[in-house]
């Protein structure tokens, strides 16, 4: 069940409705994060898949309830990332921050309903740390639509990210 090229916009939506549905009743703590959640911050462009962050249970509490996740549209025989009947491949990222930027997720409307998104230098600090060349022009991108707090942002990365970031931001001055 692999995203591709002929993915629809309308797949993706679904999918990322019926994860967000899953999650709240579960109650499973989230973050939307990836290429959505940079379109959300001036991000224009499209993907192929839906990426979030959980809190460090969650693999756990969908295992516990296989009939939930097919009813949302799952493959209920993965938990490490989630498999949508449409076709579409969620991601659940798990790194050491992922339980703070559940934390501090904050809620956006997306499709019409609200859920909960990384926040912004939440955002940018896991795009860093990632260090894909997509993640860098995400980045670029949001700094033209998005005011980013340096201070705040030096605490969730390292001082090899920092001179990323600042590189970053002197190609948009």
């Amino acid at each position: 069940m692999t995203g591709d090229s002929s993915t629809a916009p309308g797949d993706l939506t679904a999918a990322l409705l019926d994860a967000i549905a899953l999650f709240r009743e579960l109650k499973i703590r989230y973050a939307l994060v990836g290429g959505l959640a940079a379109m959300l911050y001036g991000r224009a462009r499209y993907t192929e898949d839906v990426d979030f962050v959980a809190q460090p249970d969650h693999e756990s509490i969908l295992a516990s309830h296989p009939d939930v996740m097919e009813r949302h549209g799952f493959d209920h025989e993965c938990t490490w990332k989630l498999y949508h009947r449409s076709g579409i491949e969620i991601d659940l990222w798990k790194d050491k921050h992922a339980a703070d930027t559940v934390d501090r997720a904050r809620r956006k409307k997306i499709a019409g309903r609200f859920a909960k998104v990384a926040e912004v230098h939440d955002l940018i600090a896991m795009k860093l740390r990632a260090g894909r060349p997509q993640d860098d022009y995400d980045i670029t991108e949001i700094l033209k639509a998005q005011t980013i707090d340096l201070t705040h942002l030096t605490t969730l990365i390292t001082k090899t990210q920092l001179r990323q970031f600042e590189r970053l931001q002197k190609r948009i001055a």
